[in-house]
């Protein structure tokens, strides 16, 4: 890895990422701040008011514990939509911008190989990744001790956000591995964004159920189980290992693709 380019491509995203952080931990708190006592018995109600609506976002199947009632609000849509945003931006930004504007070739000439040069830019994006799920982990924590000391179940709730991550990690590596194989920027983003927004539609109609429910094996929304997860059942807990396993096939795929392309200058 190259220090130099690491610290350059990290201010350079910075205030993206806290733009997007902020975002998150606004949410979060306004998560908790919603929560009282009748709340599960208020969620229910909706469930059975508007039973299509809730199970597409997947907000169907927990019970109404304090834990159950924040997980369904921060990871049964937001916190799963922005991240996906983020990654899509700046693994665009990281490599395919370099590539269109030809500042690649300033790189590429410096005593620096291809696989250095797009591992540096890789760490960036994971760290990026890493940094802002743990702050909002860390301010929902807070917040939640704060308000409702005791209620919440920290445990179940980190594990759930380190499997949130390598899910977010999978899509890092199909993103940047876009990025590193398209010329355009405007190609590379298109293609990044057309697959993440087929596989979180695909997501949204498997949980339907019925004829679609076949939908779910094609989508890897479905490796996260959020209510076995709180549940401690095993599987739910070593799916994400695929995510894991994934995202480094793709992660390397990307910087293969790298290494052997020829650049457009």
């Amino acid at each position: 890895m190259n220090a130099t380019l690491f610290r350059y491509s990290f201010k350079r995203a910075f205030p993206m990422w806290f733009v997007f952080t902020a975002l998150m931990s606004v949410y979060a708190f306004s998560v908790v701040r919603m929560y009282d006592p009748q709340a599960g018995a208020a969620l229910t109600g909706l469930t059975e008011a508007l039973p299509q609506t809730m199970t597409v976002l997947g907000m169907t199947d927990y019970d109404n514990t304090f834990t159950a009632f924040i997980v369904n609000y921060l990871y049964g849509m937001l916190l799963l939509a922005l991240p996906m945003l983020f990654t899509i931006i700046l693994s665009t930004q990281l490599m395919a911008r370099h590539i269109a504007r030809g500042t690649m070739s300033y790189l590429l000439a410096s005593p620096n190989s291809r696989k250095k040069i797009a591992a540096t830019q890789r760490n960036v994006l994971i760290f990026y990744l890493f940094l802002m799920l743990a702050i909002c982990c860390g301010v929902t924590i807070v917040l939640c001790e704060y308000f409702y000391p005791g209620q919440l179940a920290v445990l179940h709730f980190l594990l759930l956000t380190a499997c949130v991550f390598a899910l977010q990690l999978a899509i890092a590596g199909m993103c940047f591995y876009f990025s590193c194989k398209c010329s355009g920027t405007g190609r590379a983003l298109t293609m990044s964004a057309a697959f993440c927004l087929l596989f979180y539609t695909i997501r949204l109609l498997a949980n339907l159920g019925g004829p679609l429910a076949y939908l779910q094996y094609i989508t890897p929304y479905t490796l996260i189980d959020p209510a076995g997860i709180l549940q401690s059942n095993l599987q739910s807990c070593l799916l994400p290992l695929i995510l894991l396993a994934i995202a480094v096939i793709l992660f390397a795929l990307a910087g293969r693709t790298f290494c052997k392309r020829t650049m457009p200058f």
